[in-house]
């Protein structure tokens, strides 16, 4: 089942045009930035690792945390785009299953934005959580986004493409032409992946809408991302952010969760709720 989730996944991120959607501008999520803002007091000059940078969509925001930073990727063509777009800093073509050349107790602020976390198989997730911890220093943080098994994203139904109505006639035959091309792209990718989902007790993995639903994509509940990150050697009870960037005290039905977790110190002589960063999300 991984090698299929891998297989299905890698294909759909290393097409040109989803590299091209990725290597857009966009701007952060209002949980990135509040989760950013929490943490940059911290991380402020210390080692950064970027996981699944993707086009670098977060570049420029964690570079003004700390010049100290790597970006890794595991589509060689995402890291082409970003060594492009950003000619002065570092990007390595890596596995976040597997980050061998990333030493023990290195780093002190890891990131996997964009639900990047969420493309891999169960046990392969695990290993991604344990793999960042073992290169987190003692005391540091990881910042993750996840899909929510709560939300109602994960119950809906099949989609069809949004389609914009005009009354220019010219433009009516592109945006039908392109409808209609998008249309059978979902309806192929819906019967070849969706035999592949998985549904457990306390996950699934399911055929996604994302990129028209050429994607495997993880879902978990809050209550089990936190036992999965407590059970990999990180602070129980990780602090969580909704899609508004508030700070959860209970649970959320968004579609995804932010969460930032602190590696377990050996002294402990951290508090576990980020208590030195004084800055508000």
């Amino acid at each position: 089942m991984s090698e299929t989730i891998d297989r299905i996944n890698l294909r759909t991120m290393t097409t040109p045009a989803v590299v091209a959607h990725y290597a857009r501008p966009w701007s952060l999520s209002a949980a990135e930035q509040a989760a950013f803002d929490r943490v940059a007091p911290l991380a402020h000059g210390k080692p950064i690792l970027d996981i699944g940078v993707g086009g670098g969509r977060t570049v420029d925001a964690l570079r003004d945390i700390s010049r100290d930073y790597l970006g890794i990727d595991y589509s060689q063509e995402m890291v082409d785009a970003c060594r492009q777009r950003y000619p002065d800093a570092r990007f390595a073509f890596a596995d976040a299953r597997a980050m061998g050349a990333v030493a023990d107790d290195s780093i002190f602020l890891a990131v996997f934005s964009c639900n990047g976390i969420g493309m891999v198989s169960h046990a392969d997730r695990l290993s991604i959580l344990r793999e960042v911890q073992r290169v987190l220093q003692p005391g540091g943080l990881f910042v993750f986004s996840t899909h929510n098994r709560d939300s109602a994203e994960f119950s809906r139904g099949f989609r069809l493409p949004d389609f914009q109505w005009t009354a220019n006639p010219a433009r009516l035959v592109v945006r039908a032409a392109r409808y209609a091309s998008e249309t059978w792209q979902r309806l192929r990718n819906r019967s070849r992946h969706r035999p592949h989902e998985v549904h457990t007790e306390d996950y699934a993995v399911i055929n996604d809408v994302c990129h028209h639903y050429g994607t495997m994509l993880y879902y978990v509940t809050l209550d089990k991302q936190r036992e999965q990150l407590a059970d990999a050697g990180f602070e129980r009870d990780a602090e969580a952010y909704d899609l508004q960037g508030t700070r959860l005290e209970g649970d959320t039905r968004d579609d995804s969760i932010l969460l930032v977790a602190r590696k377990r110190s050996v002294s402990q002589a951290m508090p576990p709720a980020l208590a030195p960063c004084t800055a508000t999300a």
